[in-house]
């Protein structure tokens, strides 16, 4: 069949985010932590992990603790 094809997106682009949308702290955290450990030479190397990294970690497991104590208080 002769189907028309989507042109593959640019390498590095990503889909367009509404402008009002907001993610939720737990969800920032996290992209932040993967977005540099996705990036970084360090952590990209095989069991690498540099401090930017492990301060990343440790503020997204805050951000999902709080978030699992306010799902428990309510």
């Amino acid at each position: 069949m002769d189907e028309g094809r989507d042109t593959p997106a640019a390498t590095g682009s990503r889909p367009a985010i509404a402008a009002k949308v907001r993610l939720t702290p737990v969800q920032e955290a996290w992209g932040a932590y993967v977005q540099h450990t996705t990036r970084c030479p360090v952590c990209r190397s095989r069991d690498g992990q540099c401090a930017e990294s492990e301060r990343l970690h440790r503020a997204w497991r805050v951000e999902d603790a709080d978030a699992h104590r306010q799902l428990s208080d309510t």
